[in-house]
């Protein structure tokens, strides 16, 4: 190479390390006009392009390098960056841990492919090379700030919070470690201080779009619907072609009830990332709303044509079954059901035989704990009351008619419960739920009154707070002990139809129970019986709410809830629909409409394919009959 193209390269990468992109650019093609072959400027005119958002240009000139020289491990690590923002992100794993077999000593290749395995949902995988990057360079903050996220993700709260705290330590400005830290703040429902770490990061960054977000979702489950749209709007000013700011954008016009508004921002998110399989779903079951046949065709061709990730597969799959179901094509409609059931199945079967001992173990050591100090042990306020069952089991129409009277507060799906119980391995050191049973009276007092401080004060102020949190069903015998004064509303239906409204939608995929006919049958006869053994224990404060006798009569449905809680009865609980207030479920469309009955035996579109529940339930334990 002539000291002129030398010359050239290193006044290129000045150019590009001081951000004059054309520059270095125009600098780098005159090399290759005179060297077509040049594998130096074809590597940094690569990584420019990567650096400016050109991909495929990036693919095409980092790969003609590696022809010329197949073992250069920076090659390897551009190369993958380029494969990452083409969304190839298997391609992109693939040459990250090529470069690191050709030098397994640099952190920061570590770290950019423990970014790919967090992006394709592969957090342990993801926490192993960041663990490495920071074996090579203990003091890299960036490595451990998305340590800390990664291991969020894979709930590992404690470790995750350790990680966050010593980025900062490290770099106190970091506006990426105050999201981070916001995100775990977030998932373990302390909402106040992840705003306050989302608030951090936006300060060192005011164009931090993902950290608006982020504080968006916050102050929305803070019930601070007008500030998380006002900080919407502030994000898609930054940067108005953001797909996942249009994405929460929507969320939060539908649960605010404004289902044009939550459409268009779908839309927008649909624009702006054709992909985005999860804009897809939630567009197509917006209630009252049918996909147009362009919308439709769309999806079709991304289902058939793209390479999508496992996630983003499933909610395609629900999206087109939407699709489907509203053309009535209920073979085709399950056909889809079944595929994004399968990709969640696949990530976590169901274990029955695991699910029946935590089960058994939850009514045990409550029964144990109740033999031993009785029943009136806790914390004796009698503000909360739980609304709980099965999903998809009438739960959020129940708490609709209730936060309509004037002396109830309905707070929503919260982690209270859960967090309380996890509060019990820190006094108990032992597992839950046998752990319940070496509970004194006094630790149960305090378990009780750490609930009741995890709701906020305006809701508190009420004569009863509402905590519609379907799964809490599994809590009883702990929330009974720990707030013997407590009230439970347990919601039910039509166990086939319960089932198969739960198996309709793209549920996490902790919960395995939900993936699989079967397994929904199984896991339904499971809470049944716990809920017996609930009533049992503490007869009197658990009354049953059937969907279907809601439906048929509302007013006698109040009237009766209304007289468990000696409340007296307002008019306002029957105009329901009509109340204000963010819900944050996936009923949210349907509980601000006049109650409607058209879903009552919905499952029978479907009845040819739904052999497997039925057969897996147990009518005799049920106590009804089965369909015929």
């Amino acid at each position: 190479m002539t000291n002129d193209l030398q010359y050239m390269l290193e006044q290129g990468y000045q150019q590009h390390m001081e951000g004059q992109l054309e520059q270095a650019e125009r600098l780098f093609r005159a090399v290759l006009a005179q060297d077509r072959d040049n594998i130096h400027a074809l590597n940094l005119l690569g990584m420019l392009c990567v650096n400016d958002f050109r991909p495929d240009e990036a693919v095409v000139l980092i790969s003609k390098a590696l022809k010329f020289q197949p073992n250069n491990p920076e090659s390897h690590a551009n190369l993958a960056l380029a494969f990452k923002d083409q969304g190839k992100l298997e391609s992109a794993v693939k040459h990250f841990r090529e470069s690191i077999r050709l030098d397994p000593y640099r952190p920061v290749v570590f770290n950019n492919l423990g970014n790919v395995l967090r992006e394709s949902g592969k957090p342990q995988e993801a926490i192993t090379a960041y663990e490495r990057a920071l074996q090579l360079d203990g003091d890299f903050s960036q490595a451990w700030c998305n340590l800390a996220a990664a291991l969020n993700e894979a709930e590992k709260r404690k470790a995750a919070r350790r990680a966050v705290d010593r980025a900062l330590r490290l770099e106190p400005t970091l506006a990426q470690a105050h999201n981070n830290k916001g995100d775990i703040a977030l998932a373990e429902a302390h909402y106040a201080e992840a705003l306050e770490c989302y608030r951090k990061a936006t300060a060192l960054n005011p164009k931090y779009v993902a950290a608006l977000i982020n504080m968006a979702r916050t102050q929305r489950d803070m019930d601070d619907p007008d500030a998380a749209v006002k900080t919407l709007k502030n994000a898609l000013e930054i940067e108005p072609n953001n797909p996942e700011a249009h994405h929460a954008m929507g969320v939060l016009q539908e649960q605010l009830g404004d289902r044009e508004k939550a459409a268009a921002a779908f839309q927008d998110a649909i624009r702006v990332a054709p992909g985005m399989a999860i804009a897809h779903y939630y567009l197509a079951q917006i209630r009252g709303r049918k996909t147009s046949d362009e919308e439709l065709a769309t999806m079709q061709k991304i289902w058939q044509e793209v390479d999508m990730l496992p996630n983003d597969r499933m909610f395609m799959a629900f999206g087109l079954a939407r699709a489907n179901e509203q053309r009535r094509d209920y073979d085709r409609a399950f056909e889809f059901i079944e595929q994004g059931n399968r990709v969640k199945a696949e990530m976590q079967p169901y274990d029955d035989a695991d699910t029946g001992s935590f089960v058994d173990s939850l009514a045990d050591s409550a029964e144990a704990a109740v033999a031993r100090l009785g029943a009136e042990v806790g914390c004796s306020d009698k503000r909360p009351v739980f609304i709980l069952g099965m999903p998809r089991s009438g739960t959020s129409l129940t708490e609709q008619i209730l936060a309509s009277h004037s002396e109830v507060a309905g707070a929503g799906e919260l982690s209270y419960a859960y967090d309380t119980a996890h509060r019990i391995r820190d006094i108990t050191k032992q597992a839950f739920p046998d752990n319940m049973k070496l509970l004194r009276a006094e630790q149960l007092r305090e378990l009780g009154e750490y609930y009741l401080a995890r709701h906020k004060p305006d809701n508190l102020a009420h004569r009863y707070v509402v905590d519609k949190t379907p799964l809490n069903f599994q809590y009883i015998g702990l929330l009974g002990l720990a707030l013997p004064r407590a009230k439970f509303i347990h919601c039910h239906r039509d166990p086939v139809q319960n089932c198969f409204s739960i198996h309709k939608m793209p549920f996490d995929k902790k919960q395995a129970y939900a993936h699989s006919l079967e397994a929904l049958g199984l896991y339904y006869n499971r809470y049944w019986r716990l809920m017996q053994r609930w009533k049992a224990l503490f007869p009197g404060r658990i009354l049953d709410v059937r969907y279907e006798e809601t439906v048929a009569d509302i007013e006698s449905q109040g009237r009766r809830m209304l007289e468990f809680l000696d409340l007296p009865f307002e008019e306002s609980v029957l105009d329901f629909y009509k109340t204000e207030r963010l819900v944050k479920t996936p009923s949210a469309s349907q509980v601000r409409q006049p109650i409607y009955g058209d879903a009552l035996q919905a499952w029978r579109k479907y009845e040819a394919h739904l052999g497997p529940l039925i057969d897996a339930l147990d009518w005799q334990a049920l106590g009804v009959e089965p369909p015929l």
